[in-house]
């Protein structure tokens, strides 16, 4: 009987232990990955980037859900009014259902997603990277003195990408060589970039 109660206190015992869950965020790698003068190919248009594999991905490679953000080649000097970044979803992809919203926040200083934050498919008509490049929610600020164009340092992009990763995104610099003071005939098109993974 004694020995019947003791081996059915170890069988709960080790059910118990086994049903328990991990309680708050689970861990990841937060290790930012960043990159210098990116240029995208004029013919393709575009550069591919994949936030899981933290990778470049070839325009020739480019299919189905193995790219998440895609940054245009821009032509030149001065006329750019809009730098169109798009996600793999929606009418802008290839089979992804990445999801993205841009957030007011520093870069450094999120480590999980904003509360609030509503995440969504990107579309051609409702772009998740706003368009415009002068007003209040911009992604690039455009000055009107020397007709140059900066990613906002106060805009971070965040995404989830089709594992369901969450990710912050941030593009630092689209001039070469990230040029503190670029003018208006300043080489244009180079992406400076991070991303890291962020808890969910």
């Amino acid at each position: 009987m004694i020995r019947s109660c003791i081996l059915l206190l170890c069988i709960l015992l080790i059910a118990s232990c086994g049903s328990e869950q991990p309680s708050g965020p689970v861990a990841v790698d937060t290790t930012v990955v960043s990159f210098e003068n990116i240029r995208p190919d004029s013919t393709i248009g575009w550069v591919y980037y994949s936030f899981d594999a933290s990778t470049v991905v070839p325009s020739d490679s480019v299919s189905g859900a193995n790219w998440d953000i895609r940054m245009p080649y821009i032509l030149c000097c001065g006329n750019t009014k809009s730098i169109p970044v798009q996600l793999n979803s929606g009418e802008n992809g290839t089979g992804g259902v990445v999801q993205g919203a841009v957030v007011t926040a520093r870069f450094e200083n999120i480590s999980v997603m904003p509360s609030a934050t509503v995440l969504r498919l990107d579309a051609r008509d409702n772009p998740v990277v706003p368009l415009p490049v002068l007003g209040s929610n911009i992604f690039f600020v455009y000055d009107i003195a020397s007709h140059t164009l900066r990613p906002s340092p106060d805009k971070v992009l965040i995404v989830k990408t089709s594992s369901n990763k969450l990710w912050k995104f941030q593009i630092t610099s689209i001039y070469k060589d990230a040029q503190q003071n670029p003018t208006q005939d300043s080489p244009i098109g180079f992406y400076h970039f991070r991303s890291a993974q962020i808890a969910q």
